[in-house]
């Protein structure tokens, strides 16, 4: 919602003024960007009807922390994609969120310092506010878990989020080829610099890039991102060896 209101400067200023705006369906019918968000967003969207001041109190609390120090979602949902992924690290740093800045503890974990040198602007903010950002990072992965994750029921409540990334690759083929082949590019800043359509698309959508930076392949492999794009998904987890014939008695 953040994100949302950021890009919609002119609507952030009314509903901070007049947060019950948001239940005046007069008002919506002539906000129908809004309109369509809350509609693709019906958690939101009740949380927000439900306690208009308290919610706009909980944004403008938000807006601010991210003021303080300059880290976007989608650098967070990254760097919970690599702590998830290097769980001894992960264990560290929650229990020290400091370690980020000894240097002999980051040589000592060559796979983080790499990582570092690749994302600069992580790596900074992380050491100016090393709390603050392992706060943000136990935050986002919570709220991944209970809403934006491919588990169990969560394709169907991301539905619509999952047809419009569908429908957008299958607007861009040789895109939608490339990432079935390595969902992985999805999360290649240098990728994504070279095709700037598909970095604009996961701007305007920060749902579909949280659950890419947490699990391209899951996105990728999803029955409703395939069907959609009309492209064929590659397996998910290792491709199965090829049998062998068994020897014959004779042989």
């Amino acid at each position: 919602m953040n994100h949302f209101l950021d890009e919609h400067p002119e609507t952030a200023e009314q509903l901070r003024k007049d947060p019950s705006l948001i239940d005046n369906r007069e008002w919506l019918a002539k906000h129908p960007e809004l309109q369509q968000y809350l509609q693709s967003h019906p958690r939101i969207s009740e949380a927000f009807r439900a306690n208009p001041n308290l919610f706009m109190r909980d944004e403008d609390r938000y807006s601010q922390q991210q003021a303080e120090h300059n880290v976007t979602e989608r650098d967070v949902a990254d760097m919970s994609h690599f702590l998830n992924t290097h769980p001894e690290i992960d264990e560290q740093l929650r229990k020290d969120p400091s370690l980020i800045d000894n240097r002999q503890w980051v040589a000592n974990h060559p796979e983080l310092q790499e990582y570092l040198q690749k994302h600069p602007g992580v790596a900074d903010e992380f050491r100016a506010h090393p709390v603050a950002f392992m706060q943000d990072e136990e935050r986002y992965d919570r709220e991944h878990d209970r809403n934006a994750g491919m588990n169990p029921g969560g394709e169907e409540r991301n539905r619509g989020e999952l047809t419009s990334f569908g429908q957008f690759l299958g607007g861009h083929s040789a895109v939608a080829t490339e990432l079935a082949n390595d969902p992985s590019l999805a999360n290649n800043k240098e990728y994504l610099a070279n095709h700037p359509e598909l970095d604009e698309y996961l701007k305007a959508h920060p749902t579909v890039s949280e659950q890419l930076a947490a699990n391209p392949q899951a996105v990728m492999s999803s029955n409703v991102v395939v069907e959609n794009g009309g492209f064929k998904a590659q397996p998910v987890g290792p491709t199965p060896k090829p049998k062998t014939n068994a020897p014959t008695p004779n042989q």
